[in-house]
C-alpha cells in the first residue's frame, strides 16, 4: 500500500459528532485529520435546531434542574423499547455516565454551553421523565471562524435572527400572551445587538458547529472538504487506514484508528425505497447523507442495525420543492390532522418521530395516509406563526401554488383536497365536543407537558381549539425525516462490530450508526447527543487502547 499521508485518527464527517471526537483526540495529543464528503462542512448538524438532550449535566443543574444518572437511566429503560445490539443496556449507561462529562470537558476547551430550561422531556410523565435536560451552544461570532465561516453548510431556510431553540416555542404564539411575547422582543433585541456590535451572529445548529469547528482549529485538526470515503482498509480485522477521493483520483490516508461520522442514507432513492419504502424528497438531512458509510460497512459485513427506521416527522412541501419539518405548527389549537378518509388518527402534539411512525402505520394500514392534511380554520391563521408565516399574513403565492387549499366551508376544502367529506364532518364534529370539555378522548392530545410547550396557554387545553370558523385551510402532511436512525452496530466504546466483535480501531457515531435510542426520541437533541457522546467516548477509547498498548510493549521488553 503506498500511503500519501499518516495520521493517528481519521475522522470520517464533519457534523457535531464527528468534530467532538476530532477534538477529543486532538486533546490527547493524537493527529488528527476530518475527511468531508461535501464542499460544506457542517453536515446536517449544521442545519438542526442545536439542541443536546444530556442528562445530569451541570449547566442544566446550574438553572435549576435536579437529576442524577440514576434517574435519567430509569428513563431511558423506560421508553426505549430493547430493539437489539444498538440500544444495549451497557450502551445507555454508557451515555449517560460520559454525557455530563463531555459537556464539561467542551466547556473547559471554550464551548459556551445555554440551558433549555423550559424543554421537556418528550416523555416527562414517565419513570425519571424531566423539564429542562436539552442544552445548545451560546450564538457564536462566524468571523472567528475566517475563511471556514464560507464553507459553513447552509439550510433552504434561514433564520431571520440569531435564537436560541430552547425558546422557539414562544415564536408561534408572540401575540397570544405577554410571557411569550416579551420572549420574543428579548430575541429581537439580542440579534440587534450582535448587528450593532458587527457580529456574523449564528446560532441553533450553525452555531454549534461553528464554535465546535473554532475549538478543533485551535487543536490543530485538520480539515479536508470535498473529500469522500470511498473505502476502508481492514487487515487482520483491524484498521489500518482509509481510502478517500481527493481531486477525482484515490488518496490513501494511513491511521491507527478511524471514527466513521459521516451521516445516514437519507439521500439515496435505492435505499430509502429498500428499508424504508419512501422516497428522498421529504427528508431535511444533508444533501450529502446518501449512503456511503452503510454501503461500505455492508462491503465488509460489518453489523448493522435498525435500517428500517429513522427520526420522522410530519413535513410539508412548497411548490419549490422545499421542505419544512412541523414541530410546534401541529400543537397549536385550531387544527388537527387528518388522512384522506377525513379521520384523525393520532395525537397531533405528540414528538415528530411518533406522529411520523404514526403516518407510516396508518398508510400500511389503510394506503390513505400519505398523503395527509393539517386542517386549521381562521383563529389559527389569525393567531399563530405557520412556518414563517405571520399571523393574519397568508401570502397570496402561498394559496396560488397549491401550498395551502382554501375554502370558505368544510365541505368545500373536503372537495378541493379529496378527503371524504362526511368523514372529515363526523371527525370534527366528535373533535370540537373534546375541545369543550377541554380533553381529547381518543389520543389524549394536551394531556403531556410535552404537548403543552407549543400550546397556548391562554385556553383550557392549549393544544385544543375548535374548528368551526371560516375561512379554513388544509396542508398536506408526508412523512419526513431528521435523517435515518440505523446503520453500524457499535458497542458502548463506540468500536464498530462484526458478527458482534469489535473491529480493532473502527468506530462509528451519528446517523451512520444505529441510534442508543431505539425507535423513540426521549428528548430534544435526541440525535445530536448521541453522536456527540459517542463521537467523545470513541475517542477516549482509541487513547486508552493507545496507552495500552505502548503499555505492553514495555513489559515485554
Amino acid at each position: 500500500m503506498n500511503w500519501h499521508e499518516e495520521y493517528d485518527v481519521v475522522v470520517v464527517g464533519s457534523g457535531a459528532g464527528g468534530l467532538v471526537a476530532a477534538i477529543t483526540a486532538a486533546y490527547q495529543g493524537l493527529n488528527t485529520v476530518i475527511v468531508e464528503k461535501g464542499s460544506e462542512w457542517g453536515g446536517s448538524s449544521a442545519l438542526s435546531g442545536g439542541g443536546l438532550w444530556i442528562p445530569n449535566n451541570h449547566v442544566s443543574k446550574k438553572a435549576g434542574l435536579q437529576d442524577s444518572e440514576e434517574e435519567a437511566l430509569t428513563y431511558m429503560q423506560e421508553v426505549i423499547e430493547d430493539t437489539g445490539p444498538a440500544s444495549t443496556y451497557e450502551r445507555k449507561v454508557a451515555y449517560v455516565k460520559n454525557g455530563h462529562r463531555m459537556v464539561k470537558f467542551l466547556e473547559d476547551l471554550g464551548m459556551k454551553w445555554v440551558p433549555g430550561s423550559l424543554y421537556p422531556d418528550y416523555y416527562p410523565e414517565k419513570p425519571g421523565g424531566k423539564i429542562g435536560r436539552s442544552i445548545e451552544g451560546e450564538i457564536f461570532d462566524a468571523r472567528l471562524l475566517g475563511d471556514y465561516e464560507k464553507t459553513l453548510r447552509k439550510g433552504e431556510i434561514e433564520a431571520p435572527l440569531p435564537l436560541y431553540s430552547g425558546k422557539v416555542a414562544s415564536l408561534p404564539k408572540a401575540f397570544t400572551n405577554a410571557k411569550d411575547f416579551n420572549t420574543v422582543v428579548g430575541m429581537f433585541i439580542n440579534g440587534f445587538k450582535h448587528k450593532v456590535k458587527g457580529h456574523h451572529a449564528i446560532s441553533i445548529g450553525s452555531g454549534l458547529v461553528g464554535r465546535l469547528l473554532k475549538i478543533a482549529l485551535n487543536h490543530n485538526v485538520a480539515i479536508k472538504l470535498s473529500t469522500p470515503l470511498t473505502d476502508l482498509v481492514i487487515e487482520n480485522n483491524k484498521i489500518i487506514g482509509v481510502e478517500v477521493e481527493n481531486e477525482g483520483k484515490p488518496f490513501f490516508l494511513k491511521s491507527k484508528a478511524v471514527v466513521l461520522a459521516g451521516g445516514g442514507f437519507e439521500r439515496n432513492p435505492y435505499l430509502r425505497k429498500k428499508y424504508h419504502n419512501v422516497g428522498t424528497d421529504w427528508t431535511a438531512a444533508s444533501p450529502d447523507n446518501t449512503g456511503d458509510m452503510l454501503l461500505i460497512a455492508q462491503k465488509h459485513n460489518i453489523d448493522t442495525a435498525l435500517l428500517d427506521d429513522a427520526w420522522w416527522g410530519p413535513t410539508t412541501l412548497d411548490a419549490s420543492g422545499s421542505r419544512k419539518f412541523l414541530v410546534y405548527e401541529r400543537s397549536m389549537p385550531h387544527c388537527i390532522i387528518v388522512d384522506q378518509t377525513g379521520e384523525r388518527y393520532f395525537n397531533e402534539s405528540q414528538s415528530y418521530t411518533d406522529a411520523g411512525h404514526a403516518i407510516l402505520e396508518r398508510q400500511e394500514k389503510n394506503g390513505k395516509a400519505i398523503h395527509s392534511w393539517l386542517i386549521m380554520e381562521s383563529r389559527n391563521r389569525n393567531k399563530y406563526l405557520f412556518g414563517d408565516m405571520l399571523p393574519r399574513r397568508t401570502p397570496k403565492e402561498a394559496i396560488q401554488s397549491g401550498f395551502l387549499i382554501k375554502a370558505e366551508s368544510i365541505r368545500e376544502l373536503a372537495e378541493k383536497c379529496q378527503i371524504d367529506y362526511e368523514g372529515l364532518k363526523a371527525t370534527i364534529t366528535r373533535f370540537n365536543k373534546f375541545v369543550e370539555k377541554g380533553k381529547d378522548e381518543d389520543f389524549g392530545r394536551g394531556n403531556s407537558a410535552y404537548d403543552n410547550y407549543y400550546g397556548d396557554p391562554t385556553y383550557k387545553n392549549p393544544n385544543l381549539g375548535a374548528i368551526e370558523k371560516a375561512p379554513f385551510y388544509a396542508c398536506k402532511i408526508f412523512p419526513g425525516d431528521l435523517g435515518t436512525k440505523g446503520g453500524i452496530v457499535a458497542n458502548e466504546y463506540g468500536q464498530a462490530l462484526r458478527n458482534n466483535i469489535p473491529i480493532e480501531g473502527l468506530y462509528a457515531t451519528g446517523n451512520c450508526s444505529a441510534s442508543v435510542m431505539g425507535r423513540v426520541y426521549p428528548g430534544p437533541g435526541s440525535t445530536l447527543g448521541p453522536t456527540t457522546v459517542f463521537g467523545y467516548i470513541s475517542a477516549n477509547h482509541i487513547k486508552e487502547n493507545m496507552l495500552r498498548l505502548v503499555d505492553s510493549s514495555v513489559r515485554i521488553v
